[in-house]
């Protein structure tokens, strides 16, 4: 039996052993969440080196090949200028997924990794959302890029949900912040960009996320031809105390 930095056991279980059943914050949760909730203009962290680097080299081992059928083509968010397998996909189904990146999707919706996430960003509330959607493996090549946007709510029951807190984690071992393809933040106006953050292997970015915390990555990408900017991205959610409008629920796209 091991303890992690919250000073909870963690157990070996069918769900997440097979991959990675540890995690270790940098430093206490408390500052974390004065890290999170004083960041400029809504809550957002950056956090490097989160799980075990063993255990994401096996993960990235296992993304399907570019032009395999299991993905999902999203795109830009306008006019595509690269080609289809270099454009922004993802896979969200877990079975479509291996069976270790399908265990550590499961293991960052885990109570106990809840808990913490609920601890660093203040939100008691915070609950997961077990089908992925919109979420889970994404993909981007050369010359992809993603325009700066603001979430729709991807629950499957919107009409009861606000999604809340976004967490990305890149599992790009060979990255190098010379490729670009930076994580962006903007303000809410989406006047201003508040962060750029490097992609850079086992960093891990939480943010809040409602109708009005723009990001995405707008330049195109310049790594190599063959390599690409790869991701986890996990949303979690809280009860929605407002009156849901369905034609308001799309992604708002600068």
């Amino acid at each position: 039996m091991n303890v992690h930095p919250s000073g909870k056991t963690a157990t070996p279980n069918s769900s997440s052993s097979t991959v990675c059943d540890l995690w270790r914050w940098p430093t206490d949760l408390f500052g974390l969440r004065e890290r999170f909730l004083s960041a400029p203009h809504y809550p957002h962290l950056v956090v490097d080196d989160v799980f075990p680097r063993e255990a994401l080299l096996r993960l990235y081992a296992d993304v399907p090949v570019e032009f395999s059928p299991l993905w999902t083509h999203w795109g830009s968010g306008g006019q595509e200028n690269c080609s289809p397998e270099n454009s922004k996909r993802g896979i969200s189904s877990l079975m479509l997924l291996s069976e270790r990146i399908s265990g550590f999707l499961k293991l960052l919706n885990d109570e106990r990794f809840l808990q913490d996430i609920r601890e660093i960003t203040g939100e008691p509330n915070l609950t997961a959302d077990h089908t992925l959607n919109g979420g889970g493996l994404h993909c981007t090549g050369p010359g992809g890029h993603l325009r700066i946007h603001a979430d729709k709510v991807r629950h499957p029951r919107p009409s009861s949900f606000d999604q809340s807190v976004n967490l990305l984690l890149y599992i790009n071992p060979y990255w190098s912040a010379e490729f670009g393809g930076d994580f962006e933040l903007w303000s809410r106006d989406c006047s201003e960009r508040i962060a750029s953050i490097a992609v850079l292997f086992n960093r891990l970015v939480l943010f809040k996320s409602d109708r009005s915390t723009y990001h995405g990555h707008p330049e195109p990408i310049r790594c190599p031809v063959g390599m690409y900017r790869t991701s986890l991205a996990v949303y979690y959610y809280v009860p929605r105390n407002t009156p849901f409008i369905s034609a308001d629920n799309e992604v708002d796209y600068k």
